[in-house]
């Protein structure tokens, strides 16, 4: 759904821009005696700040994780960054131990042993994403 938010605004706000009866006026507010920007000023900085927040979404979770049964002992973790963060650079191993650990007390076992682990940049067309991947071992429960 979030993928349709963008371009609906986008429309919206070009379709008012050449409404007549929704122009934003041009005067000034005053909110020092030194600065008073005109309200279309104001209106342009909010917008865009909406969109940077929009595609930043700085309370989305750094990190989506995928996780796939590949056997009955054995289960796959992928995990991909999001495109624009604020940190969260080094703790992929971290967040994969984690995800394993549940996995593993979910499913009665003991623990895991942890067979495969690979990090690596991911291309994109809109700039490029850290992955990591990787493959662990349930320990049958004791």
């Amino acid at each position: 759904m979030k993928r349709f938010v963008l371009p609906m605004l986008l429309a919206t706000v070009a379709h008012l821009e050449g409404c007549s009866a929704l122009r934003v006026p041009d005067t000034p507010v005053m909110l020092t005696s030194d600065y008073q920007p005109a309200v279309e000023s104001l209106v342009v900085a909010a917008a865009i700040g909406a969109v940077a927040y929009y595609v930043i979404d700085p309370m989305a979770p750094n990190w989506e994780v995928k996780t796939a049964q590949l056997d009955t002992t054995r289960i796959e973790i992928s995990l991909r960054k999001k495109r624009f963060s604020t940190g969260g650079d080094g703790e992929a191993l971290a967040l994969l131990r984690r995800h394993a650990d549940d996995f593993a007390a979910r499913n009665g076992a003991e623990g895991y042993i942890l067979e495969s682990y690979t990090e690596a940049i991911d291309s994109e067309t809109i700039g490029a994403r850290r992955v990591a991947r990787g493959v662990v071992q349930l320990k049958a429960p004791a």
